[in-house]
């Protein structure tokens, strides 16, 4: 069985063949496609967060409706602020794997795979909040509707 800390040789080098180099530039043509949707996405949050937001403060007739309307509105916000750092990264990471590509830069294919690394790392924490989380709601959804029935 291999150690799981394996070192590179000492001249820390890797060379890589035209099919590794051929598949990166593939991978990084797809994340910036996925980036410039996710921009075009993290913009329409934005967009349903203050039309929403405005459309229930302004237009509602119950008292509480502007309270309501400020809440969706900031809900969208911290969606699209958090969405926003992951799409960010992966955008940094394709237009540095383009450069290096085009340029054969290792010094840029480095700043690229840290771009990758900090989107995967990203991703990472918030799948592991996310699941923390799951359960304490799970439970207030339960207390709530058993409350509701009484």
């Amino acid at each position: 069985m291999e150690e799981a800390n394996q070192k590179l040789p000492d001249n820390n080098s890797m060379e890589f063949t035209n099919d590794s180099i051929h598949h990166l530039d593939t991978a990084r043509k797809w994340s910036m496609f996925l980036a410039i949707l996710g921009f075009i996405s993290v913009g329409l949050l934005v967009l349903v967060a203050l039309l929403a937001g405005t459309a229930l403060a302004l237009f509602a007739d119950s008292p509480i409706s502007p309270v309501i309307g400020i809440a969706i509105a900031i809900f969208y916000l911290i969606i699209a602020v958090l969405y926003f750092f992951p799409v960010y990264y992966l955008f940094n990471f394709s237009s540095k794997a383009k450069h290096a590509v085009n340029s054969s830069d290792s010094k840029t294919l480095t700043e690229s795979m840290h771009f990758l690394k900090a989107h995967y790392k990203f991703l990472g924490i918030m799948i592991i909040v996310m699941l923390a989380l799951y359960p304490l709601i799970i439970v207030l959804v339960v207390l709530g509707g058993i409350t509701s029935g009484l």
